[in-house]
């Protein structure tokens, strides 16, 4: 049937979901942070892109002032 060492992994985590209630809980703690950290990750992006573009925006301000 399950061929692959990762497969039996995953077979027995669905199985401790599947009986033991704090797996359960647990694995809902950790799916709670995994998703913090992504927005925080995301929001991290966003700020890090914002700050690029108004630096480039100023760069090119300041050689369009200069050029004239």
């Amino acid at each position: 049937m399950v061929k692959s060492p990762l497969g039996i992994i995953f077979a027995a985590a669905a199985v401790a979901l599947a009986v033991s209630p704090e797996a359960r809980k647990a694995a809902r703690k950790l799916a709670v942070k995994g998703a913090g950290i992504v927005l925080e990750l995301a929001d991290q992006v966003k700020d890090s892109t914002k700050e690029l573009q108004s630096a480039e925006a100023v760069q090119i301000e300041e050689k369009n002032t200069n050029v004239k």
